[in-house]
């Protein structure tokens, strides 16, 4: 009786380490997971309010202005790739006419700060010029926020020629 109770004490300890050990390395992958998922835009938020889409409404959020922002997201795999689908105005600075683009950019991510549900996230892909952008994303909760502080955003002129206005534009995410 004593060898057995000496055995499952052991055997007891022996689980409560090995526990404890893959609670610690698992730890930056709790962190992954619940920052891994697809975060859809659900708002682009300018300095100023536009009519961009000319209907005598003023919107500080753009995406209630035109809906060449549908379908952008941002995807945030486990194994610290990303993938960007990008939607957005596109401006003839020219002629004063616009249309919708559209792109899709791959790149990492990287944790900055913070963990899981609070985090300051590095996003690094290659833009549609071939240059490496890095944005930093913040996290509360389930939500994603992007702020472009030198930012441009469409609107219209005097004449209602399309054109880009500049300032802070913030682009909010959500899973």
């Amino acid at each position: 009786m004593k060898k057995f109770r000496l055995l499952a004490l052991t055997l007891a300890i022996t689980g409560f380490g090995l526990t404890s050990c893959s609670n610690d390395d698992d730890s930056d992958a709790n962190n992954e997971t619940q920052i891994a998922g697809t975060y859809d835009l659900e708002e682009v938020i300018t300095a100023e309010p536009t009519d961009f889409d000319e209907d005598g409404d003023f919107n500080e959020n753009q995406m209630n202005e035109s809906d060449c922002y549908d379908d952008s997201r941002i995807i945030l795999n486990a194994d610290n790739t990303l993938t960007y689908h990008s939607n957005s105005i596109i401006i003839n600075t020219t002629d004063g006419t616009s249309g919708c683009t559209q792109g899709t950019f791959s790149g990492t991510w990287e944790l900055v700060d913070g963990s899981g549900t609070d985090a300051v996230i590095a996003a690094t892909y290659e833009d549609a010029n071939g240059d490496e952008t890095t944005i930093n994303l913040v996290k509360e909760g389930t939500t994603l926020t992007y702020v472009a502080l030198f930012g441009s955003y469409p609107d219209r002129n005097e004449e209602g020629g399309a054109i880009y206005t500049f300032g802070t534009v913030e682009y909010v995410f959500r899973k």
